[in-house]
């Protein structure tokens, strides 16, 4: 164990561990901007593929996503609810997440996509990744 410690932190120092911008990544965040539609709530951003997002902030990888977001009680509710959604992720996107209630009143509600965008610094850094359509 003693011989091992010394060649852990010779990895470390030397950058030989992958960060997750070392490669395209990917952003799940909450959509706090206001919303004339009164149907449309903000979510916390739980998890992704069962990690815990850190204040509703998520950076992952491309490809297929399981995302859990949760909505907290509204005014008459006592308890918050949770959903999960697939996401396709593409490379150097950000996706803003927020729920979409079925009636005002109710409990039941979809997560949904709000809107996304490209993140500038990861098309410079890996060219050719995606541009919102």
């Amino acid at each position: 164990m003693k011989r091992l410690l010394p060649a852990l932190l010779l990895l470390a120092a030397t950058g030989a561990v992958a960060g997750p911008y070392d490669q395209p990544w990917v952003i799940i965040t909450t959509d706090t901007a206001p919303s004339a539609d009164p149907k449309l709530r903000p979510v916390i951003i739980n998890r992704v593929d069962g990690e815990n997002a850190m204040k509703n902030f998520a950076v992952t990888t491309p490809g297929v996503r399981k995302v859990t977001v949760d909505l907290p009680p509204r005014k008459g509710f006592s308890l918050g609810t949770q959903e999960t959604f697939e996401l396709t992720a593409s490379p150097c996107m950000r996706y803003l997440v927020a729920a979409r209630l079925d009636t005002e009143t109710g409990q039941h509600w979809k997560p949904v996509v709000r809107s996304s965008e490209s993140i500038g610094e990861c098309l410079t850094k890996f060219k050719g990744g995606t541009t919102p359509k």
